[in-house]
């Protein structure tokens, strides 16, 4: 019979999210089974499990007979549509899965990601007090601050930059930047009829000037004076006074900016000067063709247009008026583009494209009217194009909240680069020659991080199932790992370096024969680690002291938590739970924010003595 764990993998194979949370039912149904399904709603869905328990890495049923999971179900569907309980049933009957396992019932609850328009989903009947949010420790209550933005983003009808700012008018425009826009948007579009307008109408077209039907106040709306306006203007109390930008550079060795702008007064610092200033340093980071079409010189890949997308979607997805302001860092092996809010779809459907939901309507269209973004969809797919054909590692998205923040990484990194190679041939030996192109893709990937289906179907063009096919075969072949189940299951490489596996080609047998010792004395080697690991469970001391001698390595320049956790192969709170903590005790570790440690931006370095 399949162990537990593969009784659940099966079942789990239809939902999206890899947050899973188990429920204890024996006493009835789990009142705290609402504030989960809040939380699960209001991030990226989840699933909820009765009948089973978790205990240190192992699953085990808890038992529910016929009868009391009969019961549960009859209460879930009563307590769902009413109002009373949670302001919205989100759930159908195909989104709960009943399953016997030793003659006991298993209850899995699929809970779907709440469209934007429906959120918040909250327990009770006030929103403010009664709706939550899922973050790394679990289940978290909102603040009504938070409640408010999520009320905002559903209410996509009237985006947040078409508020009209009072007392704003067109001396607050800087006519420099707006005569600079007229030039870029007749290259883009020679013949709009727009062009022709006085400032004020062409304004008006665009969604930066505005006139309240109900009012008849007029004046600039929130974008007008964000793309347009002059700094002391956006910066005014009656303004944006939080607003601000910033582009930082770093070099392989500088654990400081080498290069950096930002809205420091000198400048107008308003989002087309800061687009146009910090595109071209941008797309630097990929080399410039040369090729003629049509007599005409072509100086651009779908990599820069990639860039250009990724700016102008950090841009018009930002939440503007909080204290966190936008910020894209470029590093030697990668680009973060980092803006204030969450996701208004899912990361599957901002890869896939097709699909815009926009938090700023009126930037959205400023932007594309010059030939930077469309308003056809998310912009993922574009990026994805340009990244693909490049052979980078895949683009991803990590979201964070308290503060709110969405991070897109653009690694600048080959897949299969000759270092990539090396790397694997170094670790797996000539095993590698027997695997497919794209079994050593994901090997490839697996190097730099752990890996999931739904990462792969990004950078594969396979079926999904296709792709689970591969990462099962690897793992039996001794490749790769897996940790959790269901769609979320996590997969890195094996910890191991194959010692005693060999190159060998028609030109190396001769140097093989000489080898010939030293693999003898490799493969005893191997047995003794063998009998060593067999009895070393992982996360035992000695993995732990590898993983902390890799994070010293690794730290010699500042470096945020999650990708430390990327650079070792561990989850981020497997770090900041039991690793960390302890390096920072032992002052192996120091903060960058010493007196904030759980600094939005916190960021650790090997200490002097460490």
């Amino acid at each position: 019979m399949d162990t537990l764990k593969d009784h659940l993998e099966t079942l789990l194979t239809s939902p999206e999210s890899s947050v899973l949370e188990f429920k204890h039912a024996h006493g009835g149904f789990p009142g705290s089974f609402w504030e989960t399904y809040s939380a699960f709603a209001n991030t990226n869905g989840g699933v909820i499990i009765f009948g089973v328990k978790e205990k240190k890495d192992e699953y085990l049923i808890d038992p529910i007979d016929d009868d009391l999971a009969e019961k549960l179900l009859k209460i879930f569907w009563r307590q769902v549509r009413n109002k009373d309980v949670v302001n919205l049933c989100l759930m159908s009957n195909d989104d709960i899965v009943v399953s016997k396992f030793e003659d006991k019932n298993i209850i899995i609850f699929n809970v779907p990601r709440a469209p934007v328009t429906d959120r918040p989903i909250y327990v009770g009947k006030d929103p403010l007090s009664g709706c939550f949010r899922r973050g790394h420790e679990g289940d978290y209550r909102c603040t009504p601050s938070e409640v408010r933005q999520m009320f905002a983003d559903a209410n996509i009808y009237v985006p947040a930059d078409s508020r009209l700012l009072e007392n704003y008018g067109l001396d607050d425009i800087d006519i420099e930047t707006l005569n600079q826009y007229r030039q870029r948007m007749s290259v883009a579009n020679p013949d709009h009829v727009w062009l022709s307008l006085d400032n004020k109408r062409l304004l008006q077209k665009l969604g930066g000037y505005r006139i309240d039907r109900k009012t008849g106040n007029e004046g600039l709306t929130v974008a007008g004076l964000l793309m347009f306006g002059k700094w002391d203007s956006i910066k005014d109390v009656d303004g944006m006074p939080n607003y601000g930008v910033d582009y930082r550079e770093y070099t392989e060795t500088s654990e400081r900016w080498s290069h950096r702008i930002f809205t420091d007064g000198s400048w107008e610092g308003n989002l087309f000067q800061f687009f146009y200033k910090v595109l071209p340093r941008l797309q630097s980071s990929i080399d410039t063709p040369f090729r003629l079409e049509h007599n005409t010189r072509i100086d651009q890949k779908n990599a820069h247009k990639s860039i250009r997308e990724a700016l102008v979607n950090c841009i018009i997805h930002a939440v503007y008026g909080t204290n966190v302001r936008i910020v894209i860092n470029k590093f030697p092996d990668k680009i973060v583009f980092s803006n204030p809010g969450l996701m208004l779809v899912s990361k599957q459907q901002f890869f896939s494209g097709g699909q815009s939901v926009c938090r700023n309507q009126a930037l959205q269209r400023m932007f594309s009217l010059i030939g930077a973004g469309d308003q056809a969809g998310s912009g993922g797919d574009v990026i994805m194009q340009g990244w693909r054909e490049e052979n980078f590692r895949t683009p991803y998205i990590e979201e964070s909240v308290r503060p709110d923040i969405v991070e897109l990484i653009l690694p600048l990194e080959s897949v299969l680069s000759e270092k990539t190679r090396g790397e694997l041939l170094k670790r797996f030996g000539y095993k590698i020659n027997k695997l497919d192109h794209n079994a050593i893709i994901i090997l490839a990937l697996a190097l730099y991080d752990n890996i999931t289906n739904e990462k792969l179907q990004y950078v594969i063009d396979i079926h999904r199932a296709d792709i689970t096919y591969i990462l099962r075969g690897l793992c039996r072949e001794g490749f790769l790992v897996s940790e959790g189940i269901g769609r979320g299951t996590c997969y890195k490489l094996t910890s191991t370096m194959s010692n005693s596996n060999i190159i060998i080609d028609s030109d190396e047998r001769s140097e093989a024969k000489d080898k010939a010792k030293d693999k003898v004395k490799d493969k005893v080697k191997d047995k003794v680690k063998d009998k060593v690991k067999d009895k070393v469970k992982d996360g035992s001391l000695r993995d732990k002291d590898k993983v902390i001698n890799e994070i010293k390595v690794y730290c010699s320049v500042w470096r945020k938590s999650s990708d430390m956790a990327r650079h070792v192969g561990k989850t981020q709170q497997y770090l900041s739970r039991s690793i960390i903590p302890e390096m920072l005790k032992k002052d192996m570790l120091i903060r960058e924010f010493p007196d904030v440690p759980n600094h939005p931006a916190q960021r650790y370095k090997v200490s002097p003595q460490g």
